[in-house]
């Protein structure tokens, strides 16, 4: 009789949250920016951080088989990796990003809930206005990803000869900062949820674009665009909509687009057939999580809506782990 597999992977699958738990406990203790200044003993780290010794090393040892930690004579340290991203204060601080996946962590244990009544447990509203903290958690954590992310993403992003951009869901202006300072000329309006836009002004001044980008509370539910532009941008908004929602959103925008407008979709996507990637999928699976909604889409399925709407396709581009985003390019028709 042969053998039945080794159920070795089922069990990294099933105890893979113990390390992701481990990172978003010591982002919130502030384990990294205490060992910014240098190597500390459990006791020492404890002391800092007004923790209990065992624990503090229990983690410690943790963080340390995760290569986020390393140990020398009887003390820690950050590693390279640690302290160029989970170091507050520093650029490339992903704190708040992570504090945003460890505000979501509990809501995965209600996955088949989830799927058996197909609505999320959580209001999707509290990081989205109703609730000052998460909201400044997700506006931050979106922030913070987006520097990084955005940068790529910006790249594929050619607005040359533009003047207007409308940021559709724009949540932290991020974006409309990166792309109105490679465009000369280029001036922006986020449009958001008035809970979020008030994050958004606080970004946007910090990255010095407070001239070249405005900032309006906007309901892609309730309003229409407020204005008329050449250029438009989408970016991590429509894996919150089913497909009757997206066409409602895309139909909106292009209202909203001068003839011969580009308009860009920038998200987290599935492939055309929809069996992947990976992480597309699980992503896909974690938006049923945080919203009644969440769904991700194909190229090809938005390249479809996008015709019904007059525009044309000219163009997309994914780019490669681990920024996992898809850009298209469209075109309305003069």
């Amino acid at each position: 009789m042969k053998a039945p597999p080794n159920p070795a992977p089922l069990i990294q699958i099933a105890t893979a949250y113990w390390g992701s738990a481990a990172l978003i406990a010591a982002v919130r203790l502030g384990v990294f920016t205490a060992l910014a200044e240098g190597r500390h003993t459990a006791d020492d780290l404890a002391a800092r951080l007004k923790s209990d010794p065992a624990a503090t090393d229990a983690l410690a040892t943790a963080l340390t088989a995760m290569g986020l930690l390393s140990k020398a004579d009887g003390g820690y340290s950050n590693t390279p990796l640690a302290d160029a991203w989970l170091v507050e204060g520093r650029p490339g601080f992903l704190g708040p990003a992570l504090q945003y996946n460890g505000d979501n962590y509990p809501l995965w244990g209600d996955l088949d809930a989830v799927v058996r009544e197909g609505r999320a447990h959580a209001a999707p509203d509290a990081y989205l206005g109703d609730d000052s903290a998460r909201t400044r958690n997700f506006v931050y954590g979106m922030h913070h990803r987006a520097l990084g992310v955005g940068r790529a993403v910006a790249g594929l992003i050619d607005l040359s000869g533009r003047s207007r951009l409308a940021d559709v869901g724009g949540g932290p202006g991020t974006y409309s900062a990166l792309l109105t300072e490679r465009f000369p000329g280029l001036k922006a309006e986020v449009l958001d949820l008035p809970g979020v836009v008030q994050f958004s002004q606080q970004i946007v001044g910090s990255m010095g674009a407070a001239e070249r980008v405005s900032c309006t509370g906007f309901d892609y539910y309730r309003d229409d665009l407020p204005g008329t532009y050449d250029c438009a941008l989408i970016s991590g908004v429509l894996h919150r909509e089913q497909p009757d929602g997206v066409r409602q959103i895309l139909a909106k925008t292009v209202a909203a687009l001068e003839p011969g407008g580009v308009l860009y979709i920038s998200d987290v996507m599935l492939d055309d057939d929809r069996a992947g990637p990976v992480f597309g999928a699980m992503f896909a699976l974690n938006m049923r999580v945080m919203a009644h909604d969440g769904r991700c889409h194909s190229v090809a399925e938005q390249s479809a809506w996008l015709a019904e709407l007059g525009c044309e396709t000219v163009g997309s581009n994914r780019l490669p782990p681990p920024i996992n985003y898809t850009v298209i390019r469209a075109e309305k028709r003069a």
